[in-house]
């Protein structure tokens, strides 16, 4: 039924809606500061770009390698191994778009041997700094719906042919001109990538 399948990364892949929430509770910053960025940046105040830079400027004086140890924290769909499979099987080209981290999807590649998989995320660098390769908003040059264009591009695929799959309706939204669309509401809902194969 598909040629390709488009995946968010954070509460669809992962039980953790959002990796920088995460970190930032973690490191006791959630509820005195970086909730009002989010807040901002939801609000139209700031820029997603602007509101990813006030999010890593509270990790200063943090190593990579700190913040790491918290993403290495988050838990992955129990599902994961069996969707991966599958698609590995059938030979499906698949890809990862996410306004979380790279780091977090690569290693779900790694353990898993996904591929063909492209995947498209924010990294971070020393300082800790974060690269933003993915915006959340949807006129950015390099908002989720202009990666999925380019991968789908790359692999052969199109937008009618994909499934995309994601526990955001904003996603569900943006990438609307998907032909097939997958609403991960509850862990469960991630083995329904099968009914589509």
């Amino acid at each position: 039924m598909i040629n390709s399948v488009i995946f968010d990364l954070d509460g669809t892949l992962t039980k953790t809606p959002s990796p920088w929430q995460y970190v930032h509770e973690r490191l006791g910053v959630w509820e005195t500061t970086a909730c009002h960025h989010l807040s901002r940046w939801l609000a139209g105040n700031i820029t997603y770009e602007e509101f990813c830079q006030l999010d890593a400027s509270l990790w200063n004086g943090r190593s990579v390698d700190e913040i790491y140890s918290y993403l290495d924290e988050i838990e992955w769909n129990r599902h994961v191994y069996t969707v991966v499979d599958k698609l590995v099987s059938a030979g499906i080209p698949s890809v990862i778009i996410s306004s979380g981290f790279k780091y977090v999807a690569s290693k779900i590649q790694r353990q898993y041997s996904w591929d063909p998989l492209l995947i498209y995320a924010n990294e971070l660098t020393d300082g800790p700094l974060v690269r933003i390769n993915v915006s959340g908003d949807f006129q950015s040059p390099i908002s989720k719906k202009a990666h999925a264009e380019r991968a789908l591009a790359s692999v052969g695929s199109t937008m009618g042919e994909t499934l995309v799959v994601s526990d955001s309706t904003r996603d569900l939204e943006q990438l609307c001109d998907c032909g097939y669309k997958l609403h991960v509401v509850e862990e469960d809902d991630l083995l329904r990538v099968q009914d589509f194969l």
